[in-house]
């Protein structure tokens, strides 16, 4: 009698067992579009133009990110362009909206301090031990560091190891770490496996230099370096760049304000740029593609400023963003 009920009490251990795994197996297999928070909206404000942000663009992120600092080759950080009315103004955005807040550090002429900083095991821990500080000090919720771009295999190098040490550092506060970079950087491999994100600029091409194909030819070549597409964030512009002169742009409010295009023309006067409908095709393909998220460069640039003369912010990009984020999830 024992040993049959010890043979019925597997069976029935069996099959609840097989039951658990199928059900699991099931539900992985089930396709989710992601959840707020997973889809991330990052923007970011340089300094030179934070006086036209209004601070409601903050309900329509998730992210905020500070243009920026600069890495000295000592391992300072240089602070210079980092003014208290502005630090307090996003403060007042993240209480408000309940944003992240990340300074930026480098750029574009902003980065030379980058290969000689991280080429140092000295000046690397100064830099990484300032950045802490810094965001700890002013209630950041971590740091991007956009290093245009390093040269060799031996920068690349230390560029993943100051990833890898610096997110060490950040770990016991919760700080986040993320990079911006270009999709044809070559990787090391272990930089982006350091980073909660990369923002990935996928504009300034040479022609039009910020299609929708482009778009979708960049992520690939990240996912095919083996980046997980939950770490990127698609970069989308905000200004238009000659197709004959890069060197001309006008910001998206410019345009809007000189010719107001309808929402499906992404050229104008030779100048190209992303009007609503690529804007809502890009947050589109994010979304379906499990990407982390849609990235903005930048905020001020958009119609939603004290310089537009959209009143109404119907032509908003930030806003069709949000818009197509917002329906395709479920939470309108």
């Amino acid at each position: 009698m024992h040993t049959l009920h010890r043979i019925i009490v597997a069976l029935i251990t069996l099959v609840l067992v097989s039951e658990s795994v199928r059900a699991q197996a099931v539900g992985q297999a089930k396709p989710n579009l992601p959840r707020p928070a997973s889809f991330r909206v990052v923007g970011y404000v340089p300094d030179y133009r934070i006086a036209d942000i209004d601070p409601a663009v903050g309900k329509f992120l998730t992210d905020i990110v500070y243009f920026s600092a600069e890495p000295e080759r000592t391992g300072e950080l240089n602070r210079q362009r980092l003014k208290a009315k502005d630090l307090k103004l996003l403060q007042e955005i993240k209480k408000q909206h309940g944003v992240s807040l990340l300074l930026c550090i480098g750029g574009w002429d902003r980065s030379k301090g980058f290969a000689p900083m991280a080429a140092s095991a000295p000046e690397r821990g100064r830099f990484i031990d300032e950045v802490t500080r810094f965001c700890l000090e002013n209630r950041f919720d971590g740091a991007d560091l956009d290093w245009e771009h390093p040269a060799n295999d031996i920068e690349r190098k230390n560029f993943a190891t100051l990833l890898n040490e610096m997110k060490r550092k950040f770990a016991p506060h919760h700080l986040r770490l993320t990079a911006a970079v270009a999709g044809w950087q070559v990787h090391s491999g272990d930089d982006f496996q350091a980073v909660d994100a990369l923002h990935l600029m996928a504009y300034d091409a040479p022609g039009q230099h910020a299609t929708y194909e482009f778009a979708v030819s960049e992520v690939t070549r990240l996912v095919e370096k083996g980046v997980p597409p939950a770490k990127i964030c698609l970069g989308v512009p905000f200004y238009g760049r000659s197709v004959k002169d890069p060197a001309v742009s006008l910001t998206y409010a410019e345009i809007v304000n000189k010719h107001s295009p309808a929402k499906e023309i992404d050229q104008v006067d030779g100048i190209y740029f992303n009007n609503i409908s690529t804007i809502e095709r890009k947050t589109k393909f994010g979304l379906s593609s499990k990407l982390g998220g849609i990235m903005v460069w930048e905020l001020g640039q958009d119609t939603n400023n004290e310089r537009s003369q959209d009143v109404d912010n119907k032509r908003s990009l930030l806003r069709a963003v949000h818009r197509t984020r917002e329906s395709a999830i479920g939470n309108k």
